[in-house]
């Protein structure tokens, strides 16, 4: 039983390294992520953000368009002080991301009532470089 356990625990610790190392892939230490699409030029990814759950610090490759397929209430740090606060996206709202390094200390949450639903297509022409 304890290696069963053991082999579990090393399992779910590869999965969440194995995002974390491709440096064109979206991660959230608190949120996992669908993998809706690869290919050689982007990568596209879902995530669904409950009320109250905040993302973890992580960081962002840059070159990310985002669609809220669902909307709703956001809220940011930065180095663990407020950034902005009850900022509001619509159903349908589209935005571009830079990027942002894990240095920031950057963290969103979703502090509405609504659960978000969101899609990011990261672009791999820079990302791949390790630019």
């Amino acid at each position: 039983m304890k290696k069963l356990i053991l082999i579990s625990a090393l399992l779910f610790s590869f999965n969440g390294w194995a995002e974390q190392s491709n440096p064109c892939h979206q991660y959230y230490p608190n949120i996992p992520g669908e993998l809706v699409l690869e290919n050689d030029k982007l990568v596209v990814q879902r995530f669904i953000i409950q009320p109250g759950q905040w993302e973890g610090i992580h960081s962002h490759p840059g070159n990310q368009i985002y669609i809220h397929i669902k909307g709703g209430e956001w809220s940011g740090r930065i180095g663990g002080k407020s950034e902005y606060s009850g900022e509001i996206d619509e159903d349908g709202s589209v935005g571009w991301m830079d990027e942002i390094p894990l240095s920031a200390g950057h963290d969103s949450g979703n502090t509405g009532d609504e659960p978000i639903d969101i899609i990011y297509v990261t672009l791999k022409e820079d990302c791949m470089d390790g630019n």
